[in-house]
């Protein structure tokens, strides 16, 4: 049942740190201690109009994306979301109010802050158990959960 559902490939997509955007952007998605960070990029995105339009609809489908994650993921606690910056006012307030609908399919509670000058949005999500990162992995016993390797011999 499991090959048939492709589970384990879903899985997979659902514990990486990459997820792609239809379009050709992707989105980045980090766990730390204190916060979940989200930074959205436009990779192969290049857009056939101007920069603040393609710009503008990459963000428009990170918003979705970005809210599908957080149900998926259960990703709870403070994330800050990092859109790429958009110059036109009108088009900040268009992301955000498609991230704050996409985030009202959500059950589990939720609070959205604006887009700030610099492209971030600061949000909170009820924790409500383990997210799914959680509940497949452990802590590693080279780094400790710090993702790097301290060179030794070059402190001895």
């Amino acid at each position: 049942m499991f090959e048939r559902h492709h589970v384990h490939e879903q899985l997979h997509k659902a514990l990486d740190r990459k997820v792609w955007l239809p379009s050709g952007g992707s989105l980045i998605i980090e766990h730390t201690e204190a916060l979940t960070v989200i930074d959205v990029n436009t990779g192969k995105n290049v857009g056939s109009s101007s920069l603040e339009e393609t710009v503008f609809k990459n963000n428009l489908e990170a918003a979705d994306e970005i809210a599908k994650q957080l149900r998926l993921r259960d990703i709870g606690g403070i994330i800050v979301c990092d859109f790429i910056d958009m110059e036109i006012e009108q088009n900040r307030r268009a992301v955000i109010k498609a991230f704050r609908t996409a985030l009202a399919r959500d059950k589990t509670r939720t609070q959205v802050f604006d887009i700030s000058e610099l492209g971030l949005v600061e949000m909170t999500r009820k924790r409500i158990g383990e997210g799914l990162l959680e509940s497949f992995s452990g802590l590693c016993p080279e780094c400790e959960g710090r993702g790097v390797l301290i060179d030794q011999s070059l402190l001895d």
